[in-house]
């Protein structure tokens, strides 16, 4: 069975760990009360969520530099197109959250806030529809993660097919 690329693999587990410390540290905002502690957690969100955007799209263009394996065949070919559509909506969602956040950050205020180094110059960012839409696409983004995971973990344990050695980081020989 043909791999992805190690740089690839780096990539794809990098993004996927960047994505998670990203997603804390936005609960965190959300969740506190104290602006002092958001002053301090807004510049490391907005530099992990752009090192996502920036791997996605190193992602994408090692992927056509690269080249990917073939789809698996032990699935039904609407499967096949269901995982391709999977693919494609993860790198969207990938590029359009920490666009969205650039936009929220440009547009609330919050930025401003930040430059100024002052606490209560930060917005609510409830009373803005651009927060509502950065934590819809968050919420669409795990629900796709979710399945990408319960797909790969089916195809691993039910199939029996190793898909999962395709993103290993190590090499297999076949």
């Amino acid at each position: 069975m043909k791999q992805y690329s190690t740089r690839l693999a780096a990539i794809h587990w990098l993004t996927l760990l960047l994505f998670i410390v990203a997603f804390y540290l936005g609960h965190e905002l959300d969740e506190t009360e104290v602006a002092a502690s958001k002053m301090a957690l807004y510049p490391y969100h907005f530099i992990i969520g752009n090192l996502v955007l920036i791997l996605t799209l190193i992602r994408t263009y090692f992927l056509r530099k690269d080249g990917k394996p073939a789809p698996i065949t032990s699935g039904s070919a609407i499967a096949n197109k269901v995982a391709i559509g999977m693919h494609h909506l993860l790198y969207v969602l990938l590029i359009a959250l920490p666009v969205s956040g650039m936009i929220m950050i440009n547009t609330t205020g919050v930025l401003a806030a930040l430059q100024a180094n002052d606490a209560s110059k930060l917005p609510d960012l409830e009373k803005f529809a651009i927060h509502e839409v950065h934590a819809a696409i968050v919420a669409i983004i795990m629900l796709t993660i979710a399945l990408h995971v319960v797909a790969a973990l089916y195809h691993q344990f039910v199939l029996k097919d190793n898909l999962i050695r395709r993103m290993a980081m190590k090499r297999f020989e076949d």
